[in-house]
């Protein structure tokens, strides 16, 4: 019974109640909560004048509450727990004051009041909480009321389905709920030698919950690696056939290296092409001097080249548009794009997450 009973509000609780994430600055959470409940008796004598005396310690259990989070590490909440189906059960070998195997259920009403220390994780703001505060505790046993003063201390996790909605799992001790009365067997007829039995309450829940207003964390930025290519002419950087940095092409390699300055944690790399006049072996060793001129130069300017390297009369740019041309002046003027040093620059940059 006690356990279809749970299962009824479990799925009652995750059906009709929101949920909520770990708390923004100055805002409220609002949450409804159900789980298992434990009685824990103290100080029971063993002169009862019942001779079979056992708490009824399972039950089941309702948590409503409410926080103000002045920050998102604290914040202080009210709420209300009402406990059921748990209950003191006795059989009385004396006489018909409560029949055989008899008893008194209880169930409790308990308000808290307590401050809440939370660690938040995660891009949505997930958290671990601990909390700690007094309780006043109402508790209904054998037709009467017992109103007690307690304490409450916690621990759980709320886990964020985003930045308003999450769902919420804990663990309660209570202190102090009840104090339930006997009266022993030695003295009974003849005088009131009462004992009482400090009870205690665990509540092990499960919730949803609500998180509204306060002040929204900004949003965590995005890292993007991103690549700039920069192609160089040849013509701006050494004399024809040579792979002696010119004063221009000092200056062209230090506008790179300014224009990288955009990028967080900047990498470079370098390619040397020529056209594809003269042989193979010739042009790759003239590529490769051009390339490690130029590296050399951005080592001058603080950056530091991974590649450095000739790839010859590959990868030309004009395609056949010169494949007509018969006069070799016009060809290498034809030819000036194909010869250059390209310097990739890749790096970080931040961008904004948008809402």
């Amino acid at each position: 019974m006690k356990i279809s009973r749970l299962a009824i509000a479990v799925a009652a609780s995750i059906a009709f109640v929101s949920s909520a994430n770990a708390a923004n600055q100055g805002s409220w959470t609002i949450g409804a909560a159900t789980g298992w409940a434990h009685a824990f008796d103290y100080n029971i004598p063993n002169s009862y004048r019942f001779n079979d005396v056992r708490i009824d310690s399972d039950g089941y259990a309702f948590k409503l509450y409410g926080e103000y989070n002045f920050t998102n590490w604290f914040g202080l909440g009210l709420a209300y727990d009402y406990i059921n189906e748990q209950g003191v059960k006795f059989r009385n070998d004396y006489n018909s004051f409560a029949g055989p195997n008899s008893g008194s259920e209880f169930h409790s009403n308990i308000a808290e009041l307590y401050g809440k220390f939370a660690y938040t994780f995660g891009s949505e703001g997930s958290d671990l909480f601990f909390k700690i505060g007094p309780t006043c505790n109402w508790t209904t046993y054998m037709g009467s009321t017992s109103a007690k003063v307690g304490a409450v201390i916690g621990v759980g996790a709320n886990f964020a389905i985003d930045r308003n909605l999450g769902v919420r799992v804990g663990y309660d001790y209570f202190y102090n709920v009840a104090r339930t009365e006997f009266v022993k067997a030695d003295t009974y007829p003849y005088g009131d030698d009462s004992s009482k039995d400090r009870i205690d309450e665990g509540l092990l829940y499960v919730g949803l919950q609500y998180s509204f207003g306060g002040e929204q964390a900004p949003a965590a930025p995005t890292v993007v690696r991103m690549n700039e290519r920069h192609s160089l002419d040849a013509g701006v950087l050494f004399p024809f056939d040579s792979s002696v940095m010119s004063a221009e092409g000092k200056e062209a390699v230090s506008h790179v290296v300014t224009s990288a300055s955009k990028f967080n944690n900047p990498s470079y790399e370098v390619y040397g092409y020529t056209d594809r006049i003269g042989s193979d072996a010739y042009n790759n060793r003239l590529s490769q001097k051009r390339a490690d001129a130029v590296s050399a130069e951005l080592a001058n300017n603080g950056a530091h080249p991974t590649v450095s390297e000739g790839r010859g009369k590959s990868s030309p740019v004009t395609g056949d548009k010169c494949d007509g041309i018969k006069k070799k002046k016009d060809l290498i003027n034809c030819l000036a794009p194909d010869r250059r040093v390209e310097v990739l620059v890749s790096g970080d940059v931040v961008v904004e997450k948008k809402d």
